[in-house]
């Protein structure tokens, strides 16, 4: 818990500051997060699977889609996914060619990554791009953190009920609600209390982000669970003292983010 609190005291503030700065600062963060996570991913499936995915190529791609959202915005950065897509299968074939032993998975590999990491990362941009966005960003990131920390301390106190038995015990129905009733609660005061998060959005409008977010951030925690369960690993890495990976730390936000997006979106017509 101490190396949690440690690496959480820097990478809070620095997440932080890079959102409200904006720019090639905040972009550069989202690159670092992006490009670690898919080479974690892709690590993940090599070292466990004995599939040779070209790593240098994922990371890449990912770094190229992220770059796209920021430069070309997010109704044009399809293109890029597009080849991107295209570069993979042909890589694959050289690979096939060359009798690379399962080079059709590292294909899937390719592509899953591109489009979990990249894609869906991609939108932490776009969410910094929309009007009063380092605002709207960070709303959400203080939703995630509460979620992750409000279901945490709910399910060891009171959680009995288990949601998924296999792809991961420790996590309750008990601590799944209370994460979702924590963060709404947290979510109203910060716009009660907070002006610019007041001048943002209204009571309801936050009260739909929260349970958004609060349900598909989770299930973004769910997701990652499941590949490291399949090859009985614990944690994507140990970058992060106290908290495994980069993968391990911003696997909600992969599934956070466009919701947030979305419902944005949305609420503007409410």
């Amino acid at each position: 818990m101490k190396k949690r609190v440690i690496s959480a005291c820097v990478l809070v503030p620095v997440i932080i500051g890079t959102a409200l700065i904006g720019g090639l600062p905040f972009l550069a963060v989202v690159l670092i997060i992006c490009g670690i996570s898919a080479w974690e991913f892709g690590h993940i499936f090599d070292r466990h699977d004995g599939i040779r995915t070209p790593l240098i190529l994922l990371v890449l791609s990912v770094l190229l889609l992220v770059l796209a959202r920021y430069y070309i915005g997010i109704d044009a950065s399809h293109r890029t996914l597009t080849f991107c897509i295209m570069a993979a299968m042909l890589c694959g074939t050289i690979l096939c060619e060359r009798e690379v032993p399962k080079s059709a998975l590292s294909f899937v590999v390719l592509t899953t990554g591109m489009v979990y990491i990249g894609w869906l990362g991609g939108y932490m941009i776009s969410l910094r791009q929309l009007p009063d966005g380092a605002v709207k960003f960070l709303i959400v990131m203080l939703m995630v953190w509460t979620n992750d920390v409000a279901a945490f301390t709910v399910g060891r106190a009171i959680g009995k009920h288990k949601m998924f038995k296999i792809v991961s015990p420790k996590k309750t129905w008990e601590g799944f609600f209370g994460g979702i009733v924590f963060t709404m609660l947290i979510a109203v005061l910060a716009q009660r209390f907070i002006p610019p998060v007041h001048a943002a959005v209204d009571t309801l409008q936050i009260l739909i982000l929260a349970a958004a977010v609060s349900i598909s951030g989770p299930l973004g925690d769910y997701g990652e669970s499941m590949i490291k369960r399949c090859y009985g690993i614990k944690d994507s890495s140990n970058l992060i003292p106290g908290h495994g990976g980069f993968f391990d730390r911003f696997d909600s936000c992969f599934f956070a983010m466009p919701v947030a997006y979305y419902v944005f979106e949305l609420i503007r017509y409410l």
